[in-house]
């Protein structure tokens, strides 16, 4: 009876002791898997911040330089309605692309 008790408790101690183990793989590969998760994910916010620039908009000498060029020789043109105009629309864009 006691050799029979002897072998039960070694016998269990296995199991457990292959079970702890199993534990353990499961616990180490869902850790590396979340490991690879988190750096994928800083990785992927890092890329996106890099896309991410400030809004630069134009100056009045560029849309200046536009405005002559599309024509303002009309004396009933009004240059400062159209550098108006132009503020409006890029403000419009600006707005759009937040």
């Amino acid at each position: 009876m006691i050799i029979k008790r002897a072998i039960a408790v070694e016998s269990l101690t296995k199991v457990c002791e292959e079970s702890l183990n199993l534990i353990k793989q499961l616990i180490d590969a869902d850790n590396d898997v979340y490991a690879k998760g988190y750096e994928d994910g800083m990785a992927a916010e890092s890329e996106v911040q890099k896309t991410l620039r400030p809004w630069v908009g134009l100056t009045d000498e560029e849309i200046w330089e536009t405005i002559s060029r599309i024509g303002t020789s009309d004396s009933d043109v009004n240059p400062y309605a159209k550098l108006a105009d132009a503020r409006a629309i890029e403000a419009k864009l600006k707005e759009k692309n937040r």
